[in-house]
């Protein structure tokens, strides 16, 4: 701090940071789809604002400019700089980039945190948040151990309406199971190095109160990681898949430096997946961020961001600390490296930087020169309003669209349907509010047809089959708008081609435009069996028979033992006679399936009946078999054809 008496921008900065920053951990609010990271981001994008306010307010009283200038603040300034240029050349969508976890908004706010913000802290409030950190680290350990007895169960809070998270036995306000852990871990070498000083000290109510913190998280920290870890090495993308994910998207140049933006990470996942995750347990998942923070900075800003994260990294432990200290940087760095990443670790590690972070605070002084004053303050005024606005729109199109979501559970979908139109009024760039409108106009106007055609009143039923017809054209617009926005995205394909498959019957050309969203799709993701599978349905809905079976093949040779395609590979034999290929086609599948199961139960009869059609010597072909178990159920190809005149033609 300057040299001078704390004015009252000092004590309300100091304030902001330590609340704000104190309770991040713990923050959340279950009123948007994402109730943790999201609202976390939103903390600190706000007290970041504030602080931005009190300082340039301070900077104009006192005449000084003064703000904290060390290796931390180098740092993210560096990542800060690599996310703005990754948001200017690579982002795909801008806005979404913004508001990402790990998007620039983060990286710039983090910056002007340790810039600015820590400026505000002396020792004594540094000494107010350190503690407070710690209440609300040992906090989230007893809220651990909590859930892991399922005491929230046998209080019956589960089964109140708005609460049933609390069933999770590893549900957490941090937000995922490796953030808890991180944050745990990072801090408790750090509580022992209280107890052991405030020991020395002799002040023994400190003393006791760092005991019974450290047990807590401890205790919070071993439970959750007895719970959590199997989950995670079985759940997680595994570093090998996430190393050849950035060799395959660093072939590209432009993404080599700058990656594929904040945003992006599951297209550069998709693009470059490795066709051997098909035979793992975890095959269908899908990720949206990397196996660790390296991975995934590397990916979406490029050889810049990671140069970048180097740096970071390097800063992290240089310098000299206590043991306690050192050994709490060691962790967040083995963390940072080892898991997936994880944005209420990040920001409390940065917090923690803040508090014990050794750096210059250099001090100019400006002239008190009104023009100068006043323009200043007017144009930061004039940005933090934009920002203020930019943030109403954002957040508010969150809420809108939570409401939505809270209402579909709830089956009322005039609710879903008008809060989603406000969510897209208030945020019309986010693909996932246009793919759950284009759902949700679909699902209306299905509703509608089916009351339309028992309607005993012709101009009812004309009124229906228009505002039928309507919802359709609105679902097809918004699917198509979700592509647009984000052209690289599995997910926009994967619902524009659901769209256009659920209109196949219904209106005309919409079996040729679900071939032609899944072979776009299959672009995206060329290493997906389950694909495949869709646009061999496809086919079969045209009687394409042929074709069909090229795709049932070919997802087969993406993975060897997918029960479904041998199973839809059987369905196709049999449509066009070839009962042998059949028979062995639907002998694969139960390999797969578990014995006993009902889709067993269901492929044998199957089985039985295909080898009544069968010669004798087409039958001694058959008969042999290994075998191989999957928990997959069967599920035959739809055959859906036109039954109905067609509402309207397809754009």
């Amino acid at each position: 701090m300057h040299p001078a008496k704390k004015s009252i921008a000092d004590h309300i900065g100091s304030w902001t940071i330590i609340i704000s920053a104190g309770l991040s951990p713990v923050f959340f609010l279950p009123l948007t789809q994402d109730y943790y990271d999201l609202n976390k981001w939103l903390l600190l994008i706000v007290s970041v604002c504030i602080t931005i306010v009190l300082w340039t307010w301070r900077s104009m009283t006192s005449g000084h400019i003064t703000f904290t200038w060390n290796t931390n603040a180098q740092a993210f300034g560096v990542l800060a700089l690599a996310a703005i240029l990754s948001l200017l050349m690579s982002s795909p969508n801008r806005i979404e980039a913004l508001i990402s976890p790990f998007g620039a908004g983060s990286f710039l706010a983090l910056f002007l945190l340790i810039l600015l913000g820590s400026t505000f802290l002396d020792e004594k409030s540094k000494s107010t948040l350190r503690w407070l950190l710690y209440a609300v680290v040992s906090l989230t350990g007893l809220i651990a151990i909590y859930q892991f007895f399922g005491l929230s169960r046998i209080a019956g809070l589960s089964g109140i309406p708005g609460l049933a998270y609390l069933s999770d036995p590893l549900w957490t306000p941090v937000g995922t199971s490796v953030g808890l852990m991180t944050i745990a871990a990072v801090t408790i070498p750090l509580l022992i190095g209280e107890i052991v000083e405030r020991k020395k000290q002799g002040h023994d109510t400190h003393m006791i109160a760092a005991i019974v913190m450290t047990i807590a998280a401890l205790g919070g920290l071993i439970l959750t990681a007895y719970q959590a870890i199997p989950l995670l090495v079985s759940g997680m993308l595994p570093y090998w898949a996430a190393w050849q994910i950035l060799l395959e998207s660093w072939k590209n140049l432009k993404q080599l430096f700058v990656g594929v933006g904040a945003e992006n990470f599951l297209s550069a996942f998709t693009a470059g997946r490795p066709t051997i995750l098909n035979m793992a347990s975890s095959w269908s998942s899908r990720y949206a961020i990397g196996s660790s923070l390296v991975f995934h900075i590397a990916t979406v800003y490029g050889a810049l961001g990671l140069a970048a994260l180097t740096f970071a990294f390097v800063s992290l432990c240089k310098g000299k600390y206590p043991v306690p200290v050192l050994a709490s940087r060691i962790t967040a760095l083995l963390a940072l490296i080892f898991l997936p990443p994880s944005f209420p670790a990040l920001l409390l590690i940065v917090i923690l930087l803040m508090v014990d972070g050794h750096g210059t605070v250099s001090h100019r002084t400006i002239p008190k020169k009104p023009v100068l004053l006043y323009g200043v303050g007017i144009a930061v005024f004039i940005a933090i309003a934009g920002l203020v606005y930019g943030l109403y729109r954002v957040y508010g199109a969150e809420l809108a669209f939570g409401r939505s979501l809270q209402a579909l559970q709830k089956r009322d979908g005039t609710v879903a349907y008008n809060a989603q139109i406000k969510a897209i009024t208030f945020n019309p760039t986010s693909p996932r509010f246009h793919i759950s409108y284009s759902q949700t106009n679909l699902a209306l106007a299905n509703a509608l047809a089916g009351t339309a055609s028992s309607s005993a009143a012709p101009e009812q039923v004309k009124k229906d089959r228009e505002t039928a017809t309507q919802l359709v054209q609105q679902a097809i617009r918004e699917a198509k708008l979700a592509v647009n926005l984000a052209p690289t995205n599995i997910l926009v394909w994967e619902n524009i081609a659901a769209v256009y498959q659920e209109l196949t019957g219904v209106a005309q050309g919409a079996d040729q435009w679900t071939v032609a969203a899944y072979q776009q799709a299959m672009q995206l993701d060329p290493t997906n069996p389950a694909l495949r599978l869709r646009l061999g349905g496809a086919y079969v809905g045209q009687q394409k028979f042929d074709r069909a079976a090229e795709q049932y093949i070919a997802a087969i040779g993406l993975k060897p033992d997918y029960a479904n395609a041998y199973y839809n590979l059987a369905f196709v034999y049999r449509e066009t006679k070839k009962y042998l290929a059949a028979a062995q086609a639907i002998r694969e599948a139960i390999k797969y399936v578990t014995p006993g199961s009902d889709g067993a139960t269901q492929g044998q009869n199957e089985l039985d009946a295909l080898r009544e059609l069968l010669t004798e010597k087409e039958k001694a072909i058959l008969d042999n078999a290994n075998t191989f178990q999957t928990n997959e159920p069967l599920i035959a190809p739809s055959t859906k054809k036109s039954t109905t005149e067609p509402l309207s033609p397809l754009p």
